[in-house]
């Protein structure tokens, strides 16, 4: 119970380092059949783990992208988290994701290649390293170009 709680508070500290942005709530095409949502859009220097942290090199931040995927049909099918990819217009370079985590106060590290079950929903934060400069305004998923609305 002791090691629950202590990786959870270092969860804690390490989240609460961030910054968040809202964005408008738009859904978007994966593939014909699975949507998703971005829910929100989060920039850090570090990412807790059981064992400590990872810190970004200088000169770069992570870049945490919430989404909410949905399987429209009734069978199992195929995810690969290596489709979303972080476009930065500035220096025309793309950012592809670096690890994928499942949503939580703890942070639990998932699989870039991935599935998702008939009619379910999954959650997930894709984390991206990115010009610490920069601000994350454009996301590619297959060759579709999403530009990213922060809310005001």
């Amino acid at each position: 119970m002791k090691k629950i709680l202590l990786l959870f508070f270092i969860g804690l500290l390490a989240t609460s380092c961030y910054t968040s942005y809202k964005v408008v709530p738009k859904t978007y095409d994966y593939t014909n059949s699975i949507n998703f949502t971005i829910d929100k859009i989060e920039e850090g220097n570090s990412v807790a783990h059981g064992n400590g942290s990872y810190n970004t090199s200088r000169g770069n931040k992570f870049v945490f992208v919430y989404l909410t995927l949905k399987n429209e049909l009734d069978e199992k099918q195929e995810l690969d988290f290596d489709h979303f990819v972080l476009l930065n217009p500035r220096t025309k370079t793309k950012h592809i994701a670096e690890w994928s985590m499942a949503v939580g106060p703890i942070n639990v590290w998932g699989k870039i290649d991935s599935y998702i079950r008939k009619g379910d929903e999954k959650k997930r934060k894709l984390v991206f390293i990115y010009p610490e400069e920069d601000k994350a305004e454009i996301l590619m998923v297959k060759d579709k170009i999403i530009e990213i609305e922060y809310a005001k």
